[in-house]
């Protein structure tokens, strides 16, 4: 998919609901931003072992864009699945996958 695509697909999934807000109290209209190509981690822990692995996502919510802090929601490659990313540790040279929580709202209500 292409960022066009998936700003559509977000587009479409808050549909009339531009008012709608969450725990966070985000502003869909000013939260969301032009979807980007990013990197990030997804940490998995097996019996103490951390493994990173990195991977594409898309950025289309950043919960505070003026400071660019927050949490921020990321809809994987396909656009089929989304979900919610943060800051790591200082050491992260990408933002680490908290976990993918299925569709655009899950994930914005799970924030």
């Amino acid at each position: 998919m292409n960022a066009r695509e998936i700003e559509r697909l977000v587009h479409d999934a808050i549909g009339d609901s531009w008012e709608e807000t969450n725990f966070h109290g985000v502003d869909l209209r000013k939260a969301l931003v032009p979807p980007r190509l990013i990197k990030v981690i997804q940490r998995h822990v097996d019996r103490g072992t951390v493994r990173d692995e990195v991977t594409d996502a898309w950025l289309v919510l950043i919960e505070d864009p003026e400071s660019g802090r927050g949490y921020r929601i990321v809809a994987d490659a396909d656009g089929r699945t989304f979900g919610l990313a943060s800051e790591g540790s200082r050491t992260d040279p990408h933002l680490v996958l908290c976990g993918w929580y299925g569709d655009f709202w899950t994930a914005f209500k799970g924030m």
